[in-house]
C-alpha cells in the first residue's frame, strides 16, 4: 500500500513538472515563431516603420501573407509613380535614395510593351481581389494604350509611347528633334502631344496581351468597346500589309523579323479578333493559317529557337505572352486536333528550354495552358514560383550590381566557352550587334540574376558581373506583378496559402521538424513515407 501510495505521488509529481514543462515549451514556440516572423519580414527588406504596417495588414486579414504585402506595395508605388501623364509605364531617375525628388524618365522605347503586360496584371488583379484601384488601373492602362493606336492619325500602326508636350520626358524639346522617331503633333485631337514611332512586334505583343485579357475580366461595356474597335483596327491593317508591321508612311521601319508577323502570331491576334468582335472574317482567316504547311515552317523555324538562350532571351519572353493568349482562346476556337498540336509545340519547343530556371512569369504560363501534370505532393513548379516571388526585391524595383558568379555554384556550358576557339563567327555576332558569353547550364536563383528592366526576359545563366549600384535608377516592377497576378489568378499561389507556407516555416524551424524539411510538404503538411 506504501509503495503504491509513493508511487502515486511520485507520478503526480512527474505529471505536475510535465505540465508546467509543455506550457513553457509553447511559450517558447510562440516566442520563436513571432521572432521568426519579424525576422524573416525584416529579410524580405521590410523596415521598422513597414513591419508595424505590415502587422496591422496581417491583422486586418490573419489569411494574408507577406508575398501579397509585396504585390500591394509594388502595386502601390507603381501607380503612384511609374505612369505619369497619359498613364505610360517608365523607368525613373531619382535625385537620391529617399525616393522624394524626380530628375528624369527613362525606358519609354518600350513603354507599349509593359504598359500591355501591366495591364494583364491589374486585369487579373481585379478578378482576384475585385478591388476597385486595380479595375481604375486597368480601365486607365486600357485608355494609355488606345491612345498610343490613334496618336499616330496612321490607322492599325500603334506608337511605342505617347506624352504631352509639356511633360519632363520631352523636356524643352531638343529629344525629339535629334530623334528621327519623334513626332511632334501640330493638329487634331492629340496637338500638344508627342510620340516615339519604329515600333516592332515586340510592343505589338505587349499592346495585344494586355488589351485582350482586359476584354474578358474587365466589367466594363465601354471599355470593351473601345478594346473591340481598337484590336479590329490593328488586326485589319495587319492583313492587308501581309503581316508586316509598317510605319506612318507605309514603310518597313526594319526590314527584319522585328517587323513581321510569324505563324503564331497571327494566330494569337486573329484568335483575339475573333474573339472579341465575333466577326467571321477573323475566322476564315484563322482556318487558312491552320494547315499541315504553316505547321511544319513553324517547327522549322522552332529548330533555331535554341539559340535564344544564348542571345536575344528576350525572345523566349514575347514567345510566351504570345503563346498565352493563344491557348487561352484557342481551347474554345481551335478544333481539338490542332489544340492538342499547339500545346505539344509550345511546351516542347518553347518552354521547355527554360523550364524550372526560376522564371515565375514564364512557369505560370506553362502552368497555365502548357502539358502540365502537377505532383498531388510536393510539386517543383509551384514551390519554384513561390519561392521565386518571396525572393524577388521589394518596391522600389532598383538597380544593383551582381559580382561574378562563384564558379562552385553552377555548371558551365560548354557551347559557350568553346567560341573561343572560333573567333570568326565572334566577328560574325559582333557585326550583327550580338554577342554570346558564356554562362551556366541551369538558371540562377532570383537573387542572383542580372538587373533588368525586366527581370524575366534577361537571360538567368549569365555569369559574368552586370549591373551598376545606383539604387536612384528604377524600374517599374511590371515583371513581378505580372507573375504574382498571374499565378494568383490561375489559383497556384494563394493568400492563405502564403501566410500559411509562410507561418509554417519558422514552425519547422522550432522543432525537429527541422531536421527532416525533406519530409514536409510546402502546404506544412509531415509526408509519411513508407519504409
Amino acid at each position: 500500500y506504501q509503495r503504491r501510495v509513493h508511487g502515486d505521488i511520485i507520478l503526480e509529481w512527474r505529471m505536475t513538472i510535465s505540465s508546467a514543462t509543455f506550457r513553457l515549451f509553447l511559450v517558447l514556440v510562440l516566442f520563436s515563431v513571432i521572432s521568426c516572423l519579424q525576422t524573416k519580414l525584416i529579410e524580405r527588406g521590410l523596415n521598422s516603420e513597414e513591419l508595424d504596417a505590415a502587422t496591422k495588414q496581417t491583422s486586418r486579414n490573419s489569411s494574408i501573407g507577406p508575398l501579397r504585402l509585396k504585390a500591394e506595395k509594388h502595386d502601390e508605388w507603381n501607380a503612384q509613380y511609374h505612369t505619369p501623364y497619359y498613364g505610360g509605364i517608365l523607368g525613373i531617375l531619382f535625385e537620391d535614395t529617399q525616393y522624394k525628388k524626380i530628375v528624369a524618365y527613362h525606358s519609354w522605347g518600350d513603354s507599349c510593351i509593359w504598359t500591355g503586360t501591366y495591364l494583364g496584371s491589374q486585369a487579373m488583379r481585379y478578378q482576384v481581389t475585385k478591388s476597385s484601384i486595380a479595375k481604375s488601373n486597368a480601365i486607365r492602362a486600357v485608355k494609355t494604350l488606345s491612345g498610343y493606336l490613334h496618336v499616330t492619325s496612321t490607322p492599325g500602326f500603334i506608337a511605342r509611347y505617347w506624352a504631352p508636350q509639356k511633360s519632363l520626358v520631352f523636356g524643352n524639346g531638343e529629344m525629339c528633334l535629334r530623334n528621327k522617331d519623334c513626332h511632334i503633333v501640330t493638329t487634331g485631337p492629340y496637338a500638344g502631344d508627342f510620340y516615339e514611332s519604329a515600333t516592332t512586334k515586340d510592343q505589338y505583343t505587349g499592346w495585344f496581351h494586355g488589351m485582350t485579357i482586359a476584354y474578358d475580366l474587365i466589367d466594363d461595356e465601354g471599355v470593351k468597346s473601345i478594346i473591340r474597335q481598337d484590336i479590329a483596327e490593328v488586326v485589319d491593317k495587319l492583313i492587308q500589309d501581309n503581316w508586316i508591321i509598317k510605319d506612318e508612311k507605309g514603310n518597313y521601319v526594319f526590314f527584319s523579323a522585328g517587323q513581321r508577323v510569324n505563324f503564331i502570331g497571327k494566330l494569337s491576334w486573329l484568335l483575339s479578333a475573333y474573339h472579341v468582335t465575333k466577326n467571321e472574317k477573323y475566322k476564315t482567316e484563322l482556318e487558312n493559317n491552320l494547315g499541315w504547311y504553316s505547321f511544319l515552317m513553324e517547327d522549322i523555324a522552332a529548330l533555331f529557337n535554341v539559340f535564344n538562350i544564348y542571345d536575344q532571351f528576350y525572345a523566349f519572353n514575347l514567345g510566351h505572352m504570345i503563346w498565352y493568349n493563344l491557348l487561352r482562346l484557342g481551347k474554345t476556337y481551335i478544333k481539338v486536333d490542332y489544340y492538342k498540336r499547339l500545346q505539344e509545340m509550345f511546351t516542347s519547343k518553347v518552354h521547355a528550354k527554360v523550364d524550372l530556371d526560376h522564371n515565375p512569369w514564364f512557369t505560370g504560363i506553362y502552368m497555365a495552358y502548357g502539358i502540365y501534370m502537377p505532383k498531388p505532393d510536393k510539386d517543383p513548379h509551384k514551390e519554384q514560383v513561390l519561392q521565386d516571388l518571396l525572393d524577388f526585391m521589394e518596391a522600389p524595383k532598383h538597380s544593383y550590381y551582381l559580382p561574378p558568379r562563384d564558379p562552385s555554384t553552377f555548371t558551365l556550358d560548354k557551347a559557350t566557352s568553346w567560341l573561343k576557339y572560333f573567333p570568326r563567327i565572334q566577328k560574325i555576332l559582333k557585326s550583327a550587334k550580338s554577342s554570346i558569353s558564356p554562362q551556366s547550364t541551369t538558371g540562377f536563383k532570383i537573387k542572383d540574376q542580372c538587373f533588368s528592366d525586366f527581370m524575366f526576359q534577361r537571360s538567368p545563366y549569365l555569369i559574368d558581373e552586370c549591373g551598376i549600384e545606383l539604387p536612384q535608377i528604377v524600374h517599374a516592377s511590371v515583371d513581378f506583378l505580372a507573375a504574382y497576378w498571374l499565378s494568383s489568378y490561375h489559383g497556384f499561389i494563394s493568400e492563405t496559402q502564403q501566410f500559411h507556407d509562410f507561418l509554417m516555416t519558422c514552425l519547422l524551424y522550432t522543432s525537429d521538424a527541422a531536421d527532416e524539411r525533406s519530409s514536409v510538404d510546402p502546404g506544412g503538411r509531415r509526408l509519411i513515407k513508407q519504409k
